[in-house]
C-alpha cells in the first residue's frame, strides 16, 4: 500500500515539477495583495461617507469567509485537469486588464470620487485574481472559488446613472405606501414626492432608509446566505427575492412607525427614534431573512460536497506550463505596477507645480437683515456631507422673492472632492416633490475678482417655478476648464488640472417668486457681490 502511494505521489509530481518555495510564493502574490489593498482603499472612501454602502467595511471579511469555507468544504476533492478552449481570447482579455490599470490609476488621482473608478479597478483586480486561481489550480479550482471572488462585486457602489432612479423610484413607492399604511390607523398623510405631509410638518423620506441601501444590503446578504449553505441556482434566486421583499416590507414598517410618532409627538420625534428605529428594523430584517435561509437549507439540494465532474488525473501536464506562466504573470504585474505609479505621481506633480491657488473667500449671509431666519444644519446633514464649515439661511428681498442659500466649505484633502459633487439639485430636489423642467446651464460669474462657475436649474413646484443655482468651485481651476464640468466625460480637463484633492467650496442658491430665470439670473449677480468676502490672495 506504501509503495501504490509513493508511486501515486511520484506521478502527479515528477521530479521536473515546477516547485516554488515560500519566500518565492510570497512574492509572486505581492501584486495581487496590492491589487486588493488598493481596491479596498479606493472603495473605503465611499464606505465610510455614504451610509447606503457602509457594509463595504465587513465585505474583506465576509468574502475571506466565503473562500475558508469554500476550501475546508472541498479539501481533498480531486481537481479537473481540462483546459480552456479559447486560450488566445482569455489572454486577450487578461493583457487588456494589465493595460487598463494604468489609465484607471490615472483617472482615479484626478476624479477619485468617479464612480466608475470603483468598477473599473474591481474588474481589474477580480479578473486577474481569477486568472491566478486558474494557473494554480486549474480549471476546477476556478470554478470552485469564483463566486466568493465575484461576490466583492456586492460592495461596488453603482454608478449615480443607475442608482439615483432606482433611489428615487424605491423612495416614492415607500412614501406611498406609508401613506396608505397611515390612513388605514387614522393618521392623515399627504405624499409629495419623496416627503410626506403630516399635521406636524413635513417628513422626508431619506434615501438611505428606503432606497438603494435596502436593495444593495439585501442583496447581499442574500448571495452570502446562499453561498454559506451551499444551495442551487433556484434558491439561491427565491432567496434574492425574499431578501428585497424582506427589506421593502421592513422599510415601510420603520417609516410608518416614524412618520407616525412624528404625527403623535412632533418631528422631533424622527431625530430622537431614527437610529433605533433603523437598527431594530435592520437586525429583524436579517434575522428573517437568516430564517429562510435555514429553512431552505433543511431540504435536500442537489448540490454535493465535491464536484461530481471533477476526475482525478495521474498526471496534469499543463500544470508546470500554468505556474510559469503566473510567475511571468506576476512579475510582468509588479513591473507595470511599478512604471505605472512612478509615471503618474511624476505626471501630477509636474502638473500641480504649475498651478497657481485661487484666493481665499467665503460666504457671509445676510444676518442683520430683518427677514433673515438661519437654517440649522442638523447632525444628520453634517454626518452625511463631513464639511469642514457651513452656513445655511432664508430672507426675503424687497420684491417679494424669498431666498435660501446653503454653503459648505471643505478643506483639502481626498474626500473632499467625492463629498462636495455627492449631492446635485438634480438628484436631491426631486426627492422633495420638485420637477425639474430645465438645466443645468453654466453661467460665468466674476464676483469680487472670482470666477464662479453657476449652474442654473428651473424647478416646478406646488407654488409654481423654483430658480436654483449652484457653484461648486476649487481652488486653481481655471476659468475655461469648467465649460463642460457637468458632462460626464470631461475626463481629460481633470487629469490635466491635478488631482482632485485642492479643496471644495458649495453654494447653492434657491430663489422662490420669480418666474423670470433672466431675472433671477441679474438678481443673483448682485446678491453674490453681497455674500462673498474675499480674505486674502495668495500668490
Amino acid at each position: 500500500m506504501d509503495t501504490s502511494m509513493q508511486v501515486e505521489s511520484s506521478a502527479l509530481h515528477p521530479a521536473g515539477a515546477v516547485k516554488f518555495s515560500a519566500l518565492k510564493w510570497a512574492l509572486l502574490l505581492l501584486p495581487f495583495a496590492w491589487l486588493w489593498f488598493h481596491l479596498v482603499d479606493n472603495l473605503r472612501l465611499q464606505w465610510t461617507t455614504d451610509p447606503q454602502y457602509s457594509y463595504g467595511l465587513v465585505m474583506p471579511l465576509l468574502t475571506a469567509g466565503l473562500l475558508l469555507r469554500r476550501w475546508q468544504r472541498f479539501s481533498g476533492s480531486p481537481l479537473q485537469t481540462a483546459e480552456f478552449k479559447n486560450a488566445t481570447l482569455i489572454a486577450a482579455f487578461i493583457i487588456g486588464l494589465i493595460l487598463l490599470y494604468f489609465p484607471t490609476r490615472l483617472l482615479e488621482e484626478a476624479v477619485p470620487e468617479w464612480r466608475p473608478i470603483g468598477w473599473l479597478l474591481a474588474i481589474e483586480t477580480i479578473g486577474l485574481t481569477l486568472y491566478a486561481i486558474f494557473l494554480i489550480k486549474g480549471r476546477a479550482g476556478l470554478v470552485r472559488y469564483a463566486f466568493p471572488i465575484c461576490f466583492f462585486f456586492t460592495a461596488v457602489p453603482w454608478p449615480t446613472v443607475f442608482e439615483q432612479p432606482i433611489i428615487q423610484h424605491l423612495s416614492r413607492a415607500n412614501a406611498a405606501m406609508v401613506v396608505n399604511v397611515l390612513g388605514l390607523i387614522g393618521v392623515p398623510a399627504i405624499q409629495h414626492g419623496n416627503v410626506i405631509e403630516i399635521s406636524t410638518g413635513m417628513v422626508g423620506i431619506n434615501d438611505a432608509c428606503s432606497g438603494i441601501r435596502s436593495l444593495q444590503s439585501s442583496l447581499m446578504i442574500s448571495l452570502f446566505l446562499g453561498e454559506f449553505y451551499f444551495m442551487n441556482r433556484t434558491r439561491r434566486l427565491l432567496l434574492v427575492l425574499s431578501g428585497f421583499i424582506l427589506a421593502m416590507f421592513f422599510n415601510v414598517c420603520r417609516t410608518s412607525l416614524l412618520t407616525y410618532l412624528a404625527a403623535k409627538k412632533g418631528i422631533g420625534a424622527v431625530a430622537q427614534y431614527h437610529d433605533e428605529a433603523g437598527m431594530t428594523i435592520l437586525l429583524a430584517c436579517t434575522a428573517m431573512l437568516w430564517a429562510v435561509s435555514f429553512v431552505m437549507s433543511l431540504f435536500p439540494s442537489h448540490v454535493s460536497s465535491s464536484p461530481k465532474t471533477a476526475a482525478l488525473s495521474s498526471q496534469d501536464p499543463g500544470r508546470d506550463r500554468r505556474l510559469q506562466t503566473f510567475a511571468f504573470l506576476a512579475v510582468s504585474l509588479i513591473i507595470w505596477f511599478l512604471v505605472s505609479e512612478i509615471s503618474i505621481n511624476l505626471w501630477y506633480s509636474i502638473r500641480e507645480a504649475k498651478i497657481k491657488p485661487g484666493p481665499q473667500w467665503s460666504v457671509v449671509l445676510p444676518e442683520s437683515d430683518s427677514t433673515f431666519q438661519p437654517l440649522p444644519v442638523t447632525p444628520e446633514e453634517h454626518t452625511l456631507l463631513r464639511f469642514d464649515d457651513g452656513t445655511q439661511g432664508q430672507w426675503q428681498e424687497p420684491d417679494g422673492t424669498v431666498w435660501r442659500a446653503f454653503y459648505f466649505d471643505w478643506v483639502p484633502g481626498r474626500v473632499a472632492g467625492y463629498l462636495a459633487k455627492r449631492h446635485t439639485p438634480d438628484i436631491c430636489l426631486p426627492a422633495a416633490g420638485l420637477t425639474m423642467t430645465s438645466g443645468p446651464t453654466l453661467m460665468m460669474l466674476n464676483v469680487n475678482g472670482i470666477d464662479l462657475p453657476v449652474r442654473c436649474y428651473v424647478f416646478t413646484g406646488p407654488d409654481g417655478p423654483v430658480q436654483v443655482f449652484q457653484c461648486h468651485w476649487e481652488p486653481g481651476v481655471e476659468k475655461e476648464s469648467y465649460a463642460y464640468e457637468s458632462s460626464r466625460f470631461n475626463l481629460i480637463r481633470s487629469i490635466w488640472a491635478g488631482r482632485g484633492n485642492k479643496g471644495q467650496k458649495v453654494i447653492e442658491i434657491v430663489v422662490s417668486g420669480c418666474h423670470d430665470s433672466d431675472s433671477a439670473k441679474e438678481a443673483l449677480a448682485r446678491e453674490l457681490q453681497k455674500l462673498i468676502k474675499v480674505e486674502k490672495t495668495q500668490g
